[in-house]
């Protein structure tokens, strides 16, 4: 999908500012495709997930709260729900973190669904494992399934996501065939409560996108650069965290070590 303005008909400055319907209909492809991976992965898959530890583990566990106050082995309506509701807030935010990091990503599909596969997967997963004596990572069992699990979920979700917010953002995507009234409400039931959250940044991120002195230092050399070195730093901060819940849970030993996620 185009983001800038053609050039005037009479010969007039390009204006290189996004057109205002363009700008949200490229957020709401984010929010929306990281919404549906974020379903099929972390609500879908996950829930197939926490059932397989369910089974592999002791059958004393059962009954038993989790890290997220949820029984062991019980599923109900009410708990898939509000899974589902979660992840799919959960990744509508990351589809949103996508079009933010997609300027420092390789040009081609794989790449880009690679680097963005490593991103989320080392902090996603820096964030869901816990230290010794978490009861996910702790008393569940084997305690090396529930952490490659948890690093694949986010990791997957990462493979996936900019594949399907590229297709829907394209030019015969769906983005551009809906009305852009509807593009909004999908997205904002998407991001449901987290909403909240990202009204800000995306409002900040909306009247910058309105200043050409504001664009033209977004999109200099510096700002990319600055981008990425950022990106690996997240990256280098995420894998550390996992490392250091990884040696944490095998040594059965809570994790002193510093500014981990």
């Amino acid at each position: 999908m185009a983001l800038l303005e053609e050039e005037a008909a009479d010969g007039g400055r390009l204006d290189t500012r996004p057109r205002v319907l363009e700008f949200w209909r490229t957020l709401a492809a984010g929010v929306i495709g990281g919404g549906f991976v974020g379903l099929l992965t972390g609500g879908v898959l996950g829930r197939l997930v926490m059932r397989l530890l369910a089974v592999t583990s002791p059958k004393h566990v059962a009954g038993r709260l989790t890290d997220d106050i949820q029984p062991v082995g019980q599923i109900s309506l009410g708990g898939t729900v509000n899974l589902f509701i979660t992840t799919i807030a959960l990744g509508a935010i990351a589809g949103l973190v996508y079009l933010w990091v997609r300027r420092v990503l390789p040009p081609s599909r794989r790449g880009r669904a690679g680097l963005f596969a490593l991103f989320v997967g080392s902090i996603g997963g820096a964030f869901l494992v816990h230290d010794h004596p978490s009861f996910d990572y702790s008393v569940l069992q084997p305690e090396w399934l529930a952490v490659l699990s948890f690093v694949a979920i986010p990791t997957l979700f990462g493979l996936l996501a900019p594949g399907v917010v590229d297709r829907l953002e394209s030019p015969d995507g769906w983005a551009g065939r809906v009305p852009a009234w509807l593009m909004i409400v999908v997205a904002a039931a998407a991001l449901n409560i987290a909403l909240v959250v990202v009204a800000v940044p995306v409002l900040v991120a909306f009247s910058l996108s309105r200043s050409e002195a504001a664009l033209r230092f977004w999109r200099g050399h510096a700002v990319t650069v600055a981008g990425r070195v950022l990106f690996v730093l997240m990256v280098v901060w995420g894998l550390y965290g996992i490392a250091t819940d990884v040696v944490s849970i095998a040594t059965n030993m809570p994790s002193s070590a510093p500014f981990t996620p």
